[in-house]
């Protein structure tokens, strides 16, 4: 028999930290296909805006606004008169017996108070004295020395711009979410707003890899290609509100492409991918994302475009959304209007919809239904009806530099008839 009992041992069940995954997608359709509005839903799910930060407010032009903002001054800060003539109290215009009064006396425009039954010269825009309520016009009176002599009467406040008669304290000039234009600048300065609190400019990352991609102005040797996709991408983005790098990798390999998105994650708040047309280019970078983050890739039910991928890549308490275009130029400029300019301006904190009118096609229009077509469209105005033409060239840049629109046709269009309504989403916000 044991003197001493033996203690069991407890079992110790080690916990396995669970692997870092992104949020559970959504549902693919009957044809493995995920539709554009549950993608574009789902990454601009991922992205949160950018932490507002105070700048001097010419530095925060076409920003959004995290703030509201009120008038602090009244405009104009002082009355003025609005025609030549006397500063005057109109109370003073008139006797006890409702008749004109006595001449006034005409004193030093430079008096700090008008006195009663004075007068004061002055031009259209001059700052009245203190104490002058109107001005009486200069055909309203006969000069005599220093002495006006009154032929009409005004009464209070007649031909005077009131102080605040534009804007008085308090006024609200622009809410929280409003972009920062440029007359919105100077209705701010004007009311004495020198700093506001506004999101940054996403500082977004164009990265261009291929093996056979060289710059404009390089060589082209045979098998090479000049890279444009990534000159056009940086500019869309630029013209989205961004702040934009353009970085060059004329490779495949993935520690090239790996140190190229790393080097840059520390002043990225985007990354996008551009390559060639070749699919070697384009899984090289997936390749490298896969290594560095959560990806997801999906067939989305949109023509051209039909491949999507998208990552948070990076350290886990800082990962970067990171956009793979395709290498198609078409493609990767559709794909860029449809996930990357929302994406841009989900950072903002701006509206991420896309500004879609409607239009009369010139031609009849023809989809797959179940696909979301995005055709290439040049937008003319007649008087005020919009009229959209489809364009259609081999040349695939040449092709987008004619276009000024994507004529969107939803899943369930199959054919638009000439003359019939379609929705367009404009490149160009003022077309």
């Amino acid at each position: 028999m044991a003197w001493f009992g033996r203690k069991q041992q407890e079992t110790v069940v080690e916990e396995i930290p669970e692997e870092p995954r992104l949020p559970e997608p959504p549902a693919l359709n009957a044809s493995g296909l995920r539709s554009v509005a549950d993608h574009t839903a789902y990454l601009l799910g991922l992205v949160e805006p950018l932490e507002p930060f105070g700048t001097p407010l010419l530095e925060a032009w076409d920003q959004v606004m995290c703030e509201d903002i009120d008038s602090m001054i009244n405009v104009p800060p002082n009355s003025t008169a609005k025609v030549a003539g006397y500063a005057v109290r109109a109370a003073d215009l008139l006797d006890d017996s409702g008749l004109l009064a006595e001449p006034l006396d005409v004193v030093d425009p430079t008096v700090e108070r008008l006195p009663e039954g004075g007068a004061v010269v002055v031009a259209a825009g001059d700052v009245l004295p203190r104490g002058a309520n109107a001005v009486l016009p200069a055909t309203f009176a006969t000069l005599e020395g220093n002495r006006a002599h009154l032929i009409e009467k005004v009464a209070e406040g007649e031909y005077v711009r009131a102080a605040g008669e534009h804007l008085s304290v308090g006024t609200r000039l622009l809410s929280e979410g409003e972009v920062l234009d440029d007359r919105a600048m100077g209705l701010l300065a004007g009311a004495g707003i020198d700093k506001v609190m506004v999101r940054p400019r996403p500082r977004v990352i164009v990265i261009s890899s291929g093996e056979h991609l060289v710059d404009p102005g390089a060589v082209v040797e045979h098998g090479d290609a000049t890279d444009a996709n990534s000159y056009m991408i940086a500019a869309a983005a630029r013209a989205a509100g961004a702040t934009v790098f353009r970085v060059a990798v004329h490779s495949n390999d993935p520690d090239a492409i790996r140190t190229a998105i790393t080097d840059q994650l520390i002043r990225a708040d985007l990354v996008i991918s551009t390559t060639g047309g070749r699919r070697e280019d384009y899984e090289a970078v997936v390749g490298v994302m896969n290594d560095l983050g959560l990806v997801d890739t999906v067939d989305v039910a949109m023509s051209p475009g039909r491949t999507q991928t998208f990552g948070l890549i990076g350290e886990d308490d800082e990962r970067v959304p990171m956009l793979m275009l395709p290498g198609n130029p078409v493609s990767a400029y559709v794909s860029f209007h449809a996930f990357a300019r929302p994406l841009i301006r989900r950072l903002m904190g701006a509206r991420t919809e896309h500004r879609a009118v409607r239009a009369i096609t010139d031609t009849m229009l023809r989809s797959m239904k179940g696909t979301m077509h995005l055709l290439r469209g040049r937008v003319t105005l007649e008087g005020s009806i919009r009229h959209v033409q489809q364009v259609s060239m081999p040349h695939a840049l040449g092709e987008l530099s004619r276009s000024n629109s994507l004529i969107i046709l939803d899943e369930s269009v199959e054919t638009v008839r000439a003359g019939q309504a379609v929705k367009v989403w404009l490149f160009d916000e003022e077309d």
